[in-house]
């Protein structure tokens, strides 16, 4: 069995605010590196290989409330100087989902 990378809080905090982190499906990510993700508007991509082994499918950029609506889930909206932030609730915490 391959070993696992884990994410702690403090490797986010060394990120920059509003980039993206993306992991693979061998990595773990902690709860409250999470909450530091969400808090520091840092977008979490998870990139599952497919079953054939070909890289996930890149959906095309749409309007934010337009992605919402293509799939059910619960959601956190933030807004602060009229721009509006999205995360989406997941069993592993919030995830940065986009802003407008």
């Amino acid at each position: 069995m391959a070993q696992k990378r884990l994410i702690v809080e403090s490797e986010v905090h060394a990120l920059a605010r509003g980039s993206e982190l993306v992991i693979g499906k061998d990595v773990i990510i902690t709860p409250a590196a999470l909450d530091a993700a969400f808090e520091r508007q840092i977008r979490v991509v998870r990139l599952d290989k497919a079953v054939d082994g070909a890289p996930p499918a890149v959906q095309p950029a749409t309007n934010l409330w337009q992605r919402m609506h293509q799939g059910e889930g619960t959601y956190v909206v933030q807004v602060k100087n009229g721009r509006a932030t999205v995360s989406r609730l997941t069993d592993q915490g919030p995830i940065h989902f986009g802003s407008e």
